[in-house]
């Protein structure tokens, strides 16, 4: 049986402020195999930011394990899971986090220059993904210049340029117009047509529809996991606009 690439158990996670707790997980568990694409749903403030940070990495949990590529992850110190993320994950933030006072293109070759590829090897494989994503002609731009859905293509580039083992993305399509989306989705479809690991939340039905599976989030906990591979299981727009409400 493959081991999984991405585990989460029992995941609980509980933010205070002041007398005041908001339990944002409740017992959580997710596996991911590799070739897996998963799509989170739910409504606003259900836990599906919180979740793609635990697996990733960003955050620790209160209680529960999580392992990636057979690493516990959770235990180790922050400058440890960086190191592990920086070796695994690609990672589409909700905010970008573009860095301001670099070009576009610096901004996707990064990940590359942190592996410790050469210049010109990073430059052309920077490119060809901008273009693909149809932003290539902005590469010696700096963010600023580019409009939100553009930034938007461009941190999915510097996620995906390295060709990660995993990649965790929030909203990969929540500030594009409806082609800008295509063209993204087009984008993942490939990257999974070629083995590559999927985990993101989106509210964009058509995402959640290319996935292997769908798990559906309320409250802090998984209400509904379905696989969408088997014969006549792959929903429609509607069916998945259904099962979040």
């Amino acid at each position: 049986m493959t081991e999984p690439l991405l585990r989460a158990s029992a995941l609980t996670r509980t933010y205070r402020g002041g007398a005041r707790e908001h339990a944002a997980l409740r017992d959580v568990s997710l596996t991911v195999a590799p070739g897996d694409w998963v799509a989170i749903t739910g409504p606003s403030g259900c836990g599906k930011s919180t979740l793609l940070h635990l697996l990733g990495g960003l955050d620790r949990p209160d209680s529960g394990e999580v392992w990636l590529a057979g690493k516990r992850l959770d235990d180790r110190d922050e400058s440890g899971r960086a190191l592990l993320r920086r070796r695994h994950v690609g990672f589409v933030f909700q905010f970008l986090n573009l860095v301001p006072t670099m070009t576009v293109i610096g901004n996707v070759e990064l990940p590359l220059v942190l592996q410790g590829v050469g210049r010109r090897e990073a430059r052309s494989r920077s490119l060809a993904v901008l273009e693909e994503l149809g932003v290539g002609d902005a590469a010696d731009a700096a963010p600023a210049e580019l409009s939100g859905g553009q930034q938007q293509r461009v941190a999915l580039a510097r996620a995906v340029v390295h060709k990660p083992d995993v990649l965790l993305a929030d909203e990969p399509t929540g500030a594009l117009d409806s082609a800008s989306a295509e063209v993204v989705l087009g984008l993942l479809r490939r990257r999974h047509d070629s083995g590559q690991s999927i985990v993101l939340v989106t509210h964009d039905h058509r995402v959640a529809a290319a996935a292997d599976r769908v798990v559906t989030m309320l409250d802090g906990e998984i209400v509904d996991e379905r696989d969408l591979t088997g014969a006549g299981q792959r929903p429609t727009y509607a069916n998945l606009i259904n099962l979040e409400g």
